[in-house]
């Protein structure tokens, strides 16, 4: 209703000033130059309220945007005894407290961040482009050892420039270990990287952990599956032995006292015999189970170097072509064609090979089918070699396909569980991986990285 009482006003106005004109014009022309002057005042005056309601008006707009692009939300418009005016300013009045609601929601929201931010039992950065700290937490401090009350978000490089070096250099969908000295403790450190796209500007958020704890519950864990397995095979091998000594016991003694000479016959001495032999075989399984534990904890450290991949794929090749021609088994090896040299401990590598493929033959010997085996060598991304041996033998289940690595676990009858496990910390010296993969769509793959 205003806005059409404010038309109607500048309709009446204009209509008023334009009448007014004309007579003005017709009285000139009469002669009646007094008329002439009273309607031409008239007209004057007109115009000059209709400035005036114009400038007023843009005034207003220009005060109100001005306000808010200063985040000046205390201006108010007060009441006008022009309606049209009066509408502008409750619309304005009412936007204004709008913008004001939206200004609290969003200081609460950024509180409210902040301070889960600094709760947060994770490290926390946030840069701008020119890797300049925007936000830093608590916990962030702790680590880099500067001061949380500090509002100086220069002082990191200046106290660690390490620390701050890594956060600089980090990028998303990358994560970057770093070994910090705090208080006399080192710390290990996983730096992950996350962009944040703004309308202005893109951000970045490093979220820090200290994965110490973590891997040492996973050594202390690693530890206890081994002891458990050393004692599960120990009480096994000795447990025998403790039978057959009380069985050759109790042949000669009686009531507590040994038998007489005479008293001994052909066949409490054919059962000494087997029960000596049976020892014998049982301590030369147990020496075994110690001599396959002495290999596993002495591999020897690497020495790297350069060789071809072709002239190492044919010594594979003698070393697997009777093996693999008497278990039928087509085998097929493919090679990146650019990737021509590996650095590594070729005989330690050579390993490694040689106990997948003798693995891969003892599965392939559990099906009927055609059997198949596959090996490639290529080069990711991030230039290291793969290389993937694949068949489709007899499947890993899968609660079993982290267990094989274990020292001394073992699916097969006569296996030692150690060949795997020396085959990943041989990986491991090559600061590299291994890993598996069974099921039904693909067959089962393990795959090397070094």
């Amino acid at each position: 209703m205003a806005f059409k009482g404010s038309v109607f006003r500048i309709v009446l106005i204009t209509v008023i000033i334009t009448v007014f004109s004309f007579g003005a014009g017709y009285f000139f022309l009469s002669k009646h130059y007094l008329y002439t002057a009273l309607l031409l005042l008239v007209d004057v005056i007109y115009i000059f309220r209709m400035v005036a309601i114009y400038n007023q008006t843009n005034k207003s707009i220009a005060l109100f945007f001005d306000a808010a692009r200063n985040n000046d939300a205390s201006l108010t418009f007060h009441t006008s005894n022009n309606k049209s005016l009066q509408a502008l300013y409750d619309g304005m009045n009412n936007l204004n407290k709008h913008i004001q609601q939206i200004k609290l929601q969003n200081e609460y929201h950024e509180k409210y961040y902040k301070a889960l931010i600094q709760q947060s039992a994770t490290g926390l950065v946030v840069l701008n482009k020119d890797n300049e700290i925007e936000l830093i937490n608590e916990i962030t401090c702790q680590y880099a050892g500067i001061s949380s009350s500090s509002t100086n978000m220069k002082l990191l490089k200046i106290k660690n420039e390490p620390f701050y070096d890594v956060l600089c250099s980090v990028v998303p969908e990358q994560t970057i270990t770093f070994k910090n000295i705090f208080n006399e403790t080192a710390q290990l450190l996983l730096f992950n990287a996350t962009e944040i796209k703004g309308d202005e500007q893109t951000l970045k958020l490093v979220s820090i952990q200290d994965i110490c704890q973590e891997l040492d519950e996973k050594e202390l864990e690693s530890y206890q599956k081994l002891i458990r397995i050393l004692t599960h095979e120990i009480m096994n091998s000795i447990a025998p032995l403790t039978s057959i000594s009380k069985t050759l016991q109790d042949l000669y003694v009686k009531d507590d006292e040994p038998v007489k000479p005479h008293e001994v016959n052909e066949v409490m001495v054919a059962t000494t015999v087997q029960g000596l032999k049976a020892i014998g075989e049982q301590g030369d399984g147990l020496m075994n189970f110690v001599n396959s534990y002495r290999r596993l904890t002495k591999i020897p450290d690497p020495l790297f170097k350069l060789f071809s991949i072709e002239e190492w794929i044919e010594q594979l090749k003698i070393l697997f072509t009777e093996k693999i021609t008497d278990n039928h088994i087509y085998f097929e090896i493919e090679i990146q064609p650019h990737l021509q040299y590996i650095t590594a401990d070729k005989n330690l590598i050579n390993q490694v090979i040689v106990n997948l493929v003798n693995n891969a033959i003892d599965a392939l010997q559990q099906v009927e089918t055609e059997r198949k085996m596959k090996l490639s060598f290529s080069m990711n991304q991030g230039n290291r070699v793969i290389i993937k041996l694949w068949n489709n033998g007899a499947l890993i289940p899968e609660e079993l396909q982290e267990k094989i690595f274990i020292p001394f676990f073992t699916t097969k009858e006569n296996g030692s569980g150690i060949g795997l496990s020396i085959s990943r910390q041989i990986m491991k010296q090559h600061k590299g991986s291994i890993g598996v993969k069974s099921d039904p769509e693909t067959g089962t793959i393990f795959t090397l990285e070094l």
